[in-house]
């Protein structure tokens, strides 16, 4: 059901994607067809007195939105935040994360001294970054772009809550441009490098997180995922990456990319700073009107053996040859520790991805036209991607976001009796960053599909998922995907640091 379903609204989306509409989106244009005073709104006729009506409830919508399309980068309403923003400095080995960055370019920017709001906290062990997209009181944030929204005035609430807990932040990651892009390129600002694959992407678009964490420069960092984004880098790098459920963590202080698909997150060096880390980010913000927290008892997180695990042996056949063996390693494994093993046949992921990347399209876009004016978008790959949601107007997302909430009810009926699903993160190898940077236009959009046909759905079907990294056969780092229930992330984290504990680590 699930696929004839989304095989049916793909082609009506795509058949209206078809169409040239120069009034695309959700604000109004005059059509060439205008008479009597009136004009034509995609078959509608409409007088002038009307579009003028429009254009100016949208100009006010516009003015009360700002940059908050950005999440929060604004004063606080109850009067800002005190000039030391709460923070206290603590000193750091600086020399050793600018030797970090030298392995890796991925530090946008590296503190003089770590900052953290409790320095004998829970975390205080810890060291982190956060992708140059969080809001850090006083810090002017660059989202891997040009774009400039003066220094921030208050913390993102994930920030608020791990300086709190007591871990340090030694500086922000780089990211590619706007958060767009699977492979860690950043003309502005330069590429970030895999120290695990030189020659190699390091994914993205939490390029600097992941390659900092597998540098050992850092514990743990903040990434953020639409389609992958935290999931890919520590595939690519070989660490652990948590993408939430969506919204299941405030976003509040982050910037938006495609607000129905993002979510933030964490990569860790392993389970055991996962577990730790987590529960930190999945408190409830009072602040965020569009996050559903969880309610539960803010307690440890420990392994737990999952009862039955399902698996798709299509994908796996499709996988290289050594990631194959892993994962099938992984499954033998798991079945002599007593779990039940569930092979099932087919899989919908084709035709979710297909309807994710228009989701994500019409989104970006429509968060992110004024951006595309003038220069203010480098990347040419970027400007395309966001240029291609102009063909999607109201009522196509509407189809797609109906057509999501189906899939994901017949998904939880379909998976209901299956604790964990185990599959690839992705069925090619690491590119080569040679390969990329070759590549023409066309082919670097193949490139990003490829990379991202098994990440996007997850994120259209809003699942938490969790990235453990392989057992290394060959030079390449590579990774598993695992995917809970929509909302059971706490089980899903507990049943992967049960996996990394007992059959990669043992």
């Amino acid at each position: 059901m699930v696929v004839s379903l989304l095989f049916a609204v793909i082609l009506t989306a795509k058949s209206s994607h078809e169409k040239t509409h120069k009034n695309s989106g959700l604000h109004f244009a005059p059509s060439s067809r205008q008479t009597h005073g009136s004009f034509r709104f995609r078959g509608v006729i409409m007088s002038n007195n009307q579009q003028e009506k429009s254009s100016k409830a949208l100009s006010e919508a516009r003015a009360i939105v700002g940059d908050d399309l950005f999440a929060s980068f604004e004063p606080d309403l109850a009067g800002g935040v005190a000039n030391d923003h709460g923070l206290t400095e603590v000193a750091h080995d600086v020399r050793r994360l600018e030797a970090g960055h030298e392995r890796t370019n991925g530090f946008a920017k590296i503190f003089a001294k770590a900052l953290t709001a409790n320095e004998n906290g829970p975390l205080s062990d810890l060291q982190f970054v956060a992708k140059d997209m969080y809001a850090l009181a006083g810090h002017e944030n660059h989202f891997g772009s040009k774009l400039r929204l003066g220094p921030a005035n208050r913390h993102a609430f994930v920030l608020e809550q791990l300086l709190g807990g007591g871990a340090r932040l030694s500086g922000m990651a780089k990211m590619n441009e706007m958060a767009l892009g699977p492979h860690g390129f950043n003309e502005l600002d330069g590429h970030v490098l895999n120290p695990i694959a030189p020659d190699h992407m390091p994914g993205g678009s939490s390029s600097g997180t992941g390659a900092l964490i597998a540098d050992g420069a850092v514990d743990f960092g903040l990434g953020s995922d639409t389609a992958g984004s935290i999931r890919i880098p520590a595939h690519f790098c070989g660490v652990v990456g948590y993408k939430p459920s969506h919204g299941l963590v405030s976003r509040r202080g982050s910037m938006t990319l495609c607000p129905g698909l993002d979510v933030v997150g964490p990569l860790a060096r392993n389970m055991e700073i996962m577990l730790r880390v987590a529960p930190y980010l999945l408190r409830e913000d009072p602040r965020d009107h569009d996050q559903h927290a969880l309610s539960y008892v803010d307690e440890p997180l420990k392994p737990m053996r999952p009862s039955r695990l399902g698996y798709f042996p299509e994908l796996l056949a499709d996988c290289p040859e050594r990631t194959a063996k892993a994962m099938n390693d992984m499954l033998t494994m798991a079945g002599s520790h007593g779990v039940d093993l569930v092979a099932i046949d087919g899989h919908p992921f084709g035709h979710l991805s297909r309807a994710a990347i228009a989701f994500q399209s019409a989104e970006a876009y429509a968060t992110h036209r004024d951006h595309l004016d003038g220069d203010l978008i480098h990347d040419v790959t970027v400007r395309q991607r966001m240029q291609h949601g102009a063909g999607y107007d109201l009522a196509d997302h509407f189809l797609l976001s109906k057509a999501r909430d189906l899939a994901l009810v017949q998904w939880q009926k379909t998976y209901a009796h299956i604790d964990l699903l185990l599959m690839p993160c992705m069925t090619i190898e690491i590119p080569l960053r040679q390969s990329y940077e070759e590549a023409d236009p066309d082919g670097r959009m193949a490139m990003v599909g490829s990379i991202t046909s098994l990440s996007r759905p997850v994120n259209y079907l809003r699942l938490p998922s969790v990235v453990l990294p392989l057992p290394q056969l060959g030079s390449l780092p590579h990774g598993m995907q695992l995917l809970g229930g929509y909302r059971e992330d706490l089980s899903l984290l507990q049943h992967a640091a049960w996996m990394e504990a007992e059959l990669i680590s043992a």
